[in-house]
């Protein structure tokens, strides 16, 4: 598939949007809100409220019970699985340690995006991994298999899948957890080279680490009561090497 060819992310909104699991409240409740773009946003709520479940409405992996979620004004809530799949391949998605396949090799799960989907030729989609793989030192993992690494490698091999594709939109779900203080800070910095560079435009992050998100310039969401806020008036961040 011809990357060039996909839509560019370049608005983001919920309106009237509902989402509940089975049994329990709304995560999100006739929610209306536009969110921020081109930025590092910080997603908060009280523990339980739904941060991933949020994330993963937004990565279109969860589907809403009613109203509707428009990407650059088209509303995505009644496509089909082919209609949405443009879309899909300009967003990110990464939960905890979760997603890996347990018979492939570190190096197949990182690559696995861009060859399942043809997003790039075969030599440039393996340089590309193991320029990733060289930046984070993982060359002695790079053949085994996720069961018989260290936990840090397998997070890493989770966030490096996510951002592999160089999405529009990248969703983050506790991306810290797992990681050294050296390994955040140097993930940190891929993020925000790749920002830059005019890749990862929008990342939004759900995160208790408040250590790790200073490491940007961000603006913060509230998800509360299945409605989502924007914090106004925040201190810019320091950037750290930025």
């Amino acid at each position: 598939m011809d990357v060039k060819s996909l839509p560019s992310i370049e608005s983001i909104r919920f309106e009237g949007l509902t989402f509940a699991h089975e049994g329990y409240d709304p995560t999100l409740r006739a929610c209306d809100f536009e969110f921020p773009m081109n930025s590092v946003v910080w997603v908060k709520s009280e523990e339980g409220a739904g941060k991933t479940s949020l994330l993963q409405v937004m990565a279109g992996l969860l589907i809403p019970q009613g109203g509707s979620y428009f990407l650059n004004d088209h509303d995505v809530v009644p496509m089909s699985f082919e209609e949405f799949l443009p879309y899909r391949l300009k967003i990110g998605f990464t939960f905890d340690y979760g997603g890996l396949i347990n018979n492939r090799s570190i190096f197949d799960n990182i690559i696995l995006p861009l060859n399942y989907h043809d997003l790039l030729s075969p030599a440039d989609a393996q340089h590309r991994v193991k320029e990733m793989i060289e930046r984070f030192d993982l060359g002695k993992y790079q053949k085994e298999r996720p069961a018989h690494v260290p936990g840090r490698v397998r997070k890493l091999a989770v966030l490096l899948r996510g951002l592999i594709a160089y999405p529009d939109m990248l969703l983050l779900d506790d991306p810290s957890i797992g990681l050294g203080d050296s390994t955040q800070m140097a993930f940190a910095e891929l993020l925000k080279e790749l920002h830059q560079q005019g890749h990862v435009k929008h990342l939004f992050v759900s995160s208790h680490d408040e250590r790790f998100m200073n490491l940007f310039s961000h603006q913060i969401i509230h998800l509360s009561e299945g409605l989502l806020y924007k914090q106004a008036n925040v201190t810019e961040r320091i950037v750290v090497n930025g």
